[in-house]
């Protein structure tokens, strides 16, 4: 069963099949749910309902939907007891190809800590093979590319 408008190919268009009992939320456009193999006390994806393929494919047009996209998960991490908007204590991302694991854009929602040091490198900002949620849209609403 697809849960997205997009490729039948590709593993998250086909989530609800797949991970039903790991979806923590779902809106008009958004799926969350707990990451398989997560890398800290809280890991959660979003996706979006229609298949984009990464973060570099993001363009002007996708600004309403990455905000959706921080909103819920700022809000997931407030439901967990984390404060949003503390770097030390959260990471909402984007990996960047070819670093990604799947072709289907995807946010990481982590609260810390990490479950050790190799998986805390995966997430560190400023890094080529990680795009910070804030930054990418900070560059979409200012008519740049997302990286």
């Amino acid at each position: 069963m697809l849960c997205c408008v997009g490729d039948e190919t590709c593993t998250f268009c086909n989530i609800k099949a797949a991970i039903g009992s790991r979806i923590v939320t779902e809106t008009d456009d958004l799926i969350a749910f707990k990451d398989r193999s997560p890398s800290a006390q809280v890991h959660l994806l979003i996706i979006p309902k229609n298949h984009i393929r990464t973060v570099k494919n993001l363009d002007g047009g996708d600004v309403v939907l990455l905000e959706k996209m921080i909103v819920l998960g700022k809000e997931l991490l407030r439901q967990q007891g984390f404060n949003p908007d503390d770097s030390t204590q959260v990471r909402l991302g984007f990996h960047v190809p070819p670093f990604n694991s799947v072709n289907h854009l995807h946010m990481h929602v982590i609260g810390l800590p990490f479950k050790n040091k190799y998986r805390s490198f995966k997430y560190r900002q400023g890094y080529p093979w990680y795009a910070d949620a804030s930054k990418v849209l900070d560059r979409l609403r200012e008519g740049m590319s997302p990286l």
